[in-house]
């Protein structure tokens, strides 16, 4: 006959210890709860589990720790456990309420970003750990999941808003709603709370730099040191992103052909981007460029380090600027967007220029479509704003102030 379990008692629950050498975990049974155990670590941790059979499949499913869920707890835990599993609930999902007993939104949002991070481009995982870190844990992140209401959202959002920082508190909302319906798909929560119109509402940016701004920034980007004015040209000349244009590196270049072939990794709309390369551009990657170049092409001051000077370089051309307290890095993108227009460029290849797909477009997008367009395009740019600068032709379209 097999060996019938002990009821275990709370004397023998307090006092039990790990073996002497031991190098994994020991299961005792409790013959008082039919597949309850306690589990014992090496080291003298304490976790009660249960062994159910799901879809034919034996499983061990983890309750709580010792000594915050006692044996009595325990006992009650399983039973409902085995009864859940009995009245047809997934053991998946069972799991899951399991979890979210001692799970607190730190916790969940580590689950959260491991199952998100293969659908969307690094630079997303990285905006969204740091609205998470600098808004959401500060306020609520100890808190219980299964105690999170309406009142724990408004409050991180309301806490964003007190420093001053009204759309950024939309973003943190966002953030924290997206959160939540995961959780709720995943059976962490039942619900999530409801809200009506609570974000506040934004208008469109529309800032593009005019003529004379153009001048300025060109000009006084001198003053800026080589890789923040490198930088800052780039960004204007190519239309493409902040972080784009940052992170580019030497395997990316195809200086023979003047391409920049940009993976759809690192691209937000990922997908692959080609940006050909206009001779202003061409001009500044091969003053950086040395033998058997490898790595970023604007390496920081650190050796293997992306240069990070984009904040920097902000502050100190807001005061350049004579608009300059409302100007922000993208705005430099969006000049060039508009500039393009304004010069003749038909819409399509200007928005295939700064990475737009044209709605509708098949999944087997050719990322060469329209190229020789593109690169006329971005030449007459260069041109144009070269001659806005002072360095190059005068016999351009002049654009009309965009506010």
């Amino acid at each position: 006959m097999p060996k019938i379990a002990t009821p275990l008692t709370d004397y023998v629950v307090r006092t039990l210890k790990p073996q002497r050498g031991a190098k994994s975990w020991r299961e005792v049974s409790d013959g008082g709860c039919r597949g309850l155990m306690l589990r014992l670590s090496p080291r003298g941790e304490k976790k009660w589990a249960v062994r159910a059979t799901s879809g034919g499949e034996r499983r061990l499913a983890t309750l709580g720790a010792y000594p915050a869920l006692g044996l009595a707890d325990a006992r009650q835990k399983a039973a409902e456990y085995l009864s859940h599993m009995r009245g047809g609930l997934r053991a998946e999902d069972l799991d899951a309420r399991l979890n979210a007993e001692s799970m607190t939104l730190v916790d969940l949002y580590v689950r959260y970003i491991k199952a998100v991070q293969v659908s969307l481009a690094a630079r997303t995982i990285t905006t969204k750990e740091a609205m998470f870190r600098a808004h959401i844990e500060p306020v609520a992140g100890k808190r219980l999941i299964r105690a999170i209401r309406r009142a724990d959202v408004v409050e991180v959002v309301e806490a964003v808003r007190m420093k001053g920082l009204m759309i950024q508190s939309n973003r943190v909302f966002s953030e924290f709603m997206a959160l939540l319906r995961w959780a709720e798909q995943k059976g962490f929560i039942g619900s999530v709370p409801s809200f009506h119109k609570f974000k506040l509402k934004e208008q469109s940016r529309g800032r593009t730099l005019t003529e004379p701004e153009i001048k300025t920034f060109w000009c006084h980007s001198n003053d800026l040191g080589l890789l923040t004015r490198d930088f800052l040209r780039l960004l204007l000349l190519t239309g493409q992103r902040r972080d784009e244009v940052r992170l580019m590196s030497w395997e990316e270049l195809d200086l023979d052909n003047a391409l920049w072939k940009i993976p759809s990794a690192r691209y937000k709309s990922r997908h692959d981007q080609v940006v050909p390369l206009s001779k202003p551009v061409l001009a500044i990657l091969q003053a950086h460029r040395s033998e058997g170049a490898t790595g970023y092409v604007l390496s920081g001051r650190t050796k293997g380090n992306p240069f990070n000077g984009a904040a920097s370089a902000m502050r100190r051309l807001r005061k350049a600027l004579p608009r300059g307290g409302d100007y922000t890095l993208h705005d430099l993108r969006r000049t060039c967007r508009t500039g393009l227009s304004r010069l003749g460029v038909d819409e399509q290849t200007a928005e295939l220029v700064i990475g737009h797909r044209p709605q509708g477009i098949v999944k087997t997008y050719d990322i060469h479509h329209r190229l020789e367009e593109r690169r006329e395009a971005l030449k007459r740019w260069a041109e144009y704003v070269l001659s806005v600068a002072g360095e190059g032709r005068k016999n351009v379209v002049p654009l009309v102030a965009s506010e």
